[in-house]
């Protein structure tokens, strides 16, 4: 059988803020790594990644989703000819797409955090009221869901040409970048046609900014 060696993956340098001991905790294992089959190897090489990323915890995720789509590009072939490393792609992909979904809520509640925080506000309101009730609650009236959508969706295209830089802002690894912004499009489409949905129902005589028109502003871009 092929034999294919195992390189340790980390697409990103190392946070600043390593400390002298989580330095000499990475080399202990990276170490112990030469003496261990390939599973163990690449075992070690996730809790290794995981405890790198919390040492920069504001950069954390793009360090993971680099890392993991790294491991996820070389796992895949190696996992033909060594069928027990099969379970480790599934993982690397698994904890990839759990980076981009965190990395991906925080940047689209950035930029668009009144909006939907005014969405998660009519969705708990409507556990004990009716619909028709909601605009006499306090800070829900009409008059301020206008505010939030003037503040949220005036000049939209430019608070998602500022969403896009700030998602790929800090990454070194070009290629993975439109496909970030696909899911993050993707998710960002689906919170508002939530919140779309909601405002029809709470306020079906105020007018908004439709899920169709959001889609094409994001398509144009």
């Amino acid at each position: 059988m092929q034999e294919k060696q195992l390189h340790m993956i980390v697409v990103q340098e190392l946070p600043d803020e390593v400390s002298v001991e989580e330095f000499k905790w990475v080399e202990e294992e990276g170490k112990s790594c030469c003496n261990q089959d390939p599973s163990s190897m690449i075992g070690i090489m996730f809790v290794t990644l995981e405890k790198i990323s919390q040492s920069d915890l504001k950069h954390s995720d793009i360090f993971l989703l680099e890392n993991y789509a790294a491991f996820q590009n070389s796992l895949y072939d190696m996992a033909n000819v060594v069928p027990p490393l099969a379970k480790f792609y599934h993982q690397a992909s698994e904890f990839y797409e759990q980076s981009c979904s965190r990395h991906i809520s925080v940047v689209i509640y950035y930029h668009f955090e009144r909006l939907f925080q005014f969405a998660r506000r009519i969705e708990d309101l409507m556990l004990t009221n009716a619909p028709e009730e909601i605009p006499f609650q306090v800070g829900m009236s009409k008059a301020d869901l206008r505010k939030v959508i003037k503040s949220s969706l005036s000049g939209v295209d430019k608070h998602i040409t500022l969403m896009h830089k700030k998602l790929v802002k800090n990454m070194t690894s070009e290629e993975l970048m439109p496909t970030l912004w696909d899911k993050c499009k993707k998710e960002f489409l689906d919170k508002y046609d939530s919140f779309a949905q909601l405002a029809a129902k709470v306020y079906p005589s105020e007018s908004i900014p439709s899920v169709t028109e959001m889609r094409d502003i994001l398509a144009s871009m």
